[in-house]
């Protein structure tokens, strides 16, 4: 991935005017990146983009002011076919398999990515292997699998999720998807939509978000270290994670990590159950992240249930946090009187949390990434198959091996 965008009049001239960033940031921004570098196949994504958009839309709203900060939200849920930011990968990852004819593919999610991909895939025509932790059915729609060509398999053991779907796609010759540089792809896209806002005059002193993996901030500031001249330096960021599952910041400050990972791990809630995968390193990405804390000057934070709920309750200073989202647009989903998915809110409490604990002082702003949380669930969605290990994939692939 390349950003072609070189300067501020070259970015505006690339941007799609047809399409507003609360529709499809994706189609606003795709001409300001080289997603190929064989200009033939680079162009043939572009076209295809707009054919399999729904809707991957973004828009930034003043929340509050908490003990002299100004909180702003980067709603990427309200604008989002599915709720959620992954919908810029659904629309990224079967634009790319239409274009090379792939009929069929599989991946691993706890939830917002594999919904996703679901709804993208089943609106190009695709056939859809979406391999996900049993304990986390009830964040699913049924809606998304009352179709023959999407197939709903849950895994048992949350820690064999990713491991046993890279058997089966290997296995059936089906397609694993999304692939490393399309997560890079989108970070890129969000980020160019951020770089619009503050070229437009919205700065930010800070910009947090809830990480696993990190693309999507790596990929963010890739576009605004590039323009960083214009911008007047770059936001810091701050990164959030659950205590419960939290590997990038103990990697990050391991010394200051409460939980080492091991006996004590059971005991402490997970609180966002979408995101299980307490391995995050195998994607490679701590490097990037590591680099962008120290040219940005920020930081890694962690929150725990107690806090979570602590920040949630109203205060004299700013009421229910929840209530304020709601007249902000931004409905959060809830179950018997919980949030269902909290990845989210863990951004804005940790944001919360880093104010009060002067890792952002008082004076600046900040820009919350509110990646989840309005995903439409039923709780109803069942699996046409649980699988334990990998004996019962293999048996499964040899089901479906043959397909197109």
């Amino acid at each position: 991935m390349k950003l072609l965008a070189e300067s501020r009049s070259d970015f505006e001239k690339r941007i799609d005017g047809s399409f507003r960033p609360e529709t499809s940031i994706v189609c606003r921004y795709r001409n300001a990146i080289r997603f190929d570098d064989r200009t033939e196949i680079d162009l043939a994504f572009k076209r295809h983009l707009p054919e399999n958009s729904i809707r991957e839309g973004a828009r930034v709203v003043p929340l509050l002011t908490h003990e002299g900060v100004d909180i702003h939200i980067l709603d990427e849920t309200s604008g989002m076919a599915t709720g959620s930011l992954k919908s810029i990968d659904g629309c990224l990852t079967t634009s790319l398999c239409r274009m090379e004819g792939i009929g069929r593919i599989a991946f691993e999610s706890g939830g917002n990515t594999g919904s996703a991909l679901t709804r993208y895939g089943r609106n190009a025509g695709l056939e859809t292997f979406f391999f996900c932790p049993l304990d986390n059915l009830d964040l699913l729609d049924s809606g998304l699998f009352d179709h023959g060509r999407a197939h709903l398999i849950a895994v048992r053991d949350r820690g064999r999720v990713k491991e046993l779907a890279g058997l089966f796609a290997r296995t059936a010759g089906i397609r694993h998807v999304p692939d490393k540089s399309w997560r890079y792809a989108g970070g890129m896209l969000r980020g160019l939509f951020l770089l619009e806002q503050m070229l437009a005059g919205g700065r930010f002193d800070w910009i947090s978000q809830t990480v696993s993996a990190a693309f999507g901030p790596i990929g963010i500031y890739n576009v605004l270290n590039a323009f960083r001249e214009e911008l007047g330096g770059l936001p810091g960021f701050l990164g959030i994670q659950q205590e419960a599952n939290c590997p990038m910041v103990r990697a990050w400050k391991p010394q200051a990590a409460k939980r080492p990972g091991g006996a004590g791990k059971e005991r402490q809630r997970l609180l966002a159950r979408i995101m299980y995968d307490e391995s995050p390193d195998t994607y490679e990405t701590y490097r990037d992240l590591h680099r962008l804390l120290t040219l940005t000057r920020g930081d890694l934070l962690t929150v725990n249930g107690e806090e979570f709920d602590s920040y949630l309750r109203p205060s004299a200073g700013h009421g229910p946090i929840l209530e304020l989202l709601r007249s902000r647009g931004i409905a959060i989903r809830l179950r018997s009187g919980d949030v269902l998915d909290k990845a989210g809110m863990i951004a804005l409490v940790g944001t919360l949390k880093a104010i009060d604990t002067g890792v952002i002082p008082a004076g600046g702003s900040v820009l919350c990434a509110m990646t989840g949380g309005v995903c439409s669930s039923d709780g109803r969605a069942r699996p046409e198959l649980t699988v334990r290990d990998a004996r019962d994939v293999l048996e499964y692939a040899g089901t479906v091996r043959g397909g197109r």
